[in-house]
């Protein structure tokens, strides 16, 4: 998809004003090919294109404000302030932006296209609340769905690591089957703005689903994450020390193929606070030092969307049958 020019409102799913992000469902048409079959006796196929109206789903993101001195030129770009009030030295406007350019962009866009009723229900605005999986729950209710998820909705993630798609964004490629992963820039990232670094590693182990899978065999790989993050980022990006690296795994994931997230510590990321995050390294010190299988016997307190399916297979385990 090129262009949204032919984009028809739906509705706003969310909208988030501490992290400038806005999130719009809509549709588009789509040419598709339809193909008919022929008569018997004469084995023919025809073929024709139709006109189909997709959902979509559009990511909106402020981008961080430009610091190179050569980039800096916000304020030639006003066209015009609005002034809001004053008090004393302080005053306070509202200003209107020219067009920015392309190697400054000023919105940052993810299109998820054509959209299914999942993503429609995940991206929506819905309350959160605190809820408690123990590992009986888990492995009752909870992993039979995770079990029960089709290959195709991280087809993305295995055309990463097969090498068919995002070659260019790769970092650092270690193709070892036990311990290896991929290291790249992760989409919310500007790749640019070394305060807001976020970076992704992705195993190359199939069979490691999410936290709850990890014990004593996976402490190589999760060592291999660790310290080759640990000396990449310091030298790919300069400016950035080895102390200012946060890498942590969410429960639950937004996505059950094992991946460590990596962002500068001062970054203000969606997931990164208590109740979803993980740190790396006490999730090697938890296995290594208290319990190889402190992950399966441990009860997970955490952050949940009520929309989320796995925020109503523990509340039915939780009340029983009504």
């Amino acid at each position: 998809m090129h262009s949204l020019s032919n984009f028809v409102f739906t509705r706003v799913l969310n909208e988030d004003p501490i992290l400038k992000t806005l999130t719009l469902l809509g549709t588009v048409p789509v040419i598709t090919t339809a193909v008919t079959e022929g008569h018997a006796t004469t084995n023919t196929t025809t073929t024709s294109d139709e006109l189909e109206v997709q959902p979509i789903i559009l990511l909106i993101e402020k981008t961080h404000f430009a610091t190179q001195s050569s980039e800096s030129d916000i304020t030639r770009r006003i066209s015009e302030l609005l002034s809001t009030g004053s008090n004393d030295i302080y005053h306070w406007w509202n200003a209107i932006i020219l067009e920015g350019k392309a190697h400054d962009p000023d919105l940052k866009m993810t299109v998820i296209s054509p959209a299914t009723e999942a993503h429609i229900s995940k991206y929506s605005r819905q309350d959160r609340k605190m809820i408690t999986e123990t590992a009986e729950i888990y492995h009752k209710a909870v992993l039979p769905w995770i079990e029960s998820q089709p290959r195709s909705r991280i087809q993305w993630v295995y055309n990463i690591l097969e090498g068919l798609k995002e070659k260019e964004n790769i970092l650092l490629r270690d193709n070892d089957p036990d311990i290896g992963f991929i290291v790249l820039p992760d989409s919310k990232w500007d790749k640019r703005t070394l305060s807001s670094l976020y970076l992704l590693a992705i195993s190359m182990r199939s069979d490691i689903r999410s936290l709850r899978d990890l014990k004593t065999e996976h402490l190589p790989m999760l060592k291999n994450v660790r310290d080759k993050i640990m000396a990449l980022v310091p030298t790919r990006f300069n400016g950035i020390a080895s102390d200012e690296i946060r890498m942590f795994v969410h429960y639950h994931p937004s996505y059950y193929h094992f991946h460590v997230h990596v962002t500068h510590v001062s970054a203000q990321v969606p997931g990164s606070t208590v109740g979803q995050s993980h740190l790396l390294d006490t999730i090697i010190d938890n296995i290594e030092n208290i319990d190889p299988d402190y992950y399966r016997k441990a009860s997970i307190r955490f952050a949940l969307g009520v929309n989320h399916p796995v925020y109503t297979l523990i509340q039915s385990s939780l009340t029983g049958p009504q």
